[in-house]
């Protein structure tokens, strides 16, 4: 079944940011600007269930994460109450010095923070992360290296305006006492996003992924004590589905539903398994592991994938291989 060990969680759909493509641009959603509360968060994870879950991933997919109200409180939640690691990612625009120093007293060497920047000042970085502020995502690198043995991690995706400078970057981001710099390769050129045939964000086809997914490599910068988290052996071995093989991980979107994966419910394809079970999927009517163990409801999804495979089960993993 599906590897529960690691949640990827959203907790806030709201942003300040208007990066061109992502979802909440892109698509016409009705899921904007929520967060999931201290207590949805606890009757989803009630304290016996914190006990078998070894990360969380506070990474958004229409929104940042630390834009929910409650972010520390449940982050405190889970650090008071678990030896559960969290990673977060996040833009890290306009909170304050003692915000980060509050977060940094929470977490320990075992935990990650990352900041998704693409430039080097203020200019470069509104390229893409629109309506970002870099003075204040400088300051939140520093408060939090100042107040936490967390692993920070500067990452950038590669762009027109950026992949010349990806050396300036990473020595801004060693400079700033980041443990690791992570660059990406994303798919999202071309196409729809092109004017007139030229699409002015694309850089060098070799820093464009080669298939529908990132493409990611992560450079230490320190010697920290972060040990990343080590992949598991899947339980169930498929051919093609990421979810069975333990490479994606079961992803909790702002509505409370279960997914597979961060893809599987984002809205670009129609999901008849969520619409059916919507209900039965949701955190905020079950507890996490009243769902991942409702061997019946999962059953009738994996049996899809060799049968009738959903468009976004096709698209991201069965034909995303061949």
């Amino acid at each position: 079944m599906l590897n529960y060990r690691t949640v990827h969680l959203e907790l806030s759909s709201k942003c300040v940011l208007k990066c061109p493509r992502c979802p909440r641009t892109e698509l016409t959603l009705d899921r904007l600007n929520q967060e999931i509360t201290l207590a949805d968060f606890k009757s989803g994870f009630p304290v016996d269930v914190l006990s078998d879950i070894e990360h969380f991933i506070f990474c958004g997919d229409i929104g940042d994460p630390i834009y929910a109200t409650e972010f520390l409180e449940i982050v405190e939640y889970i650090k008071h109450n678990s030896w559960v690691r969290i990673r977060i990612v996040t833009n890290g625009s306009y909170k304050k010095a003692d915000w980060w120093q509050q977060l940094g007293s929470l977490l320990d060497y075992n935990d990650q923070v990352t900041f998704s920047i693409d430039g080097w000042d203020n200019d470069s970085n509104n390229q893409y992360r629109i309506n970002s502020d870099f003075d204040s995502i400088v300051n939140g690198i520093n408060s939090l290296r100042g107040s936490s043995e967390c692993a920070i991690q500067w990452s950038a995706i590669y762009f027109a305006f950026n992949q010349h400078k990806i050396n300036d970057l990473r020595l801004l981001a060693e400079s700033l006492g980041c443990d690791n710099f992570k660059t990406v390769k994303s798919s999202k050129f071309d196409g729809r996003y092109a004017v007139d045939n030229v699409d002015l964000l694309k850089p060098a086809d070799n820093l464009v992924a080669e298939t529908l997914i990132y493409e990611t490599n992560v450079l230490p910068l320190t010697q920290n004590k972060y040990i990343p988290i080590a992949p598991v052996v899947p339980a169930m071995p498929h051919p093609w589905a990421k979810c069975l093989n333990y490479q994606k991980d079961v992803f909790i979107g702002i509505d409370g539903v279960v997914a597979p994966c961060p893809w599987f419910n984002s809205g670009y394809q129609d999901n008849s398994f969520i619409k059916q079970h919507r209900s039965q999927l949701s955190i905020k009517n079950r507890s996490f592991f009243e769902i991942v163990n409702d061997s019946e409801l999962w059953a009738e999804l994996i049996n899809s994938f060799d049968s009738d495979p959903l468009e976004i089960c096709k698209l991201k993993c069965k034909n995303g291989q061949q």
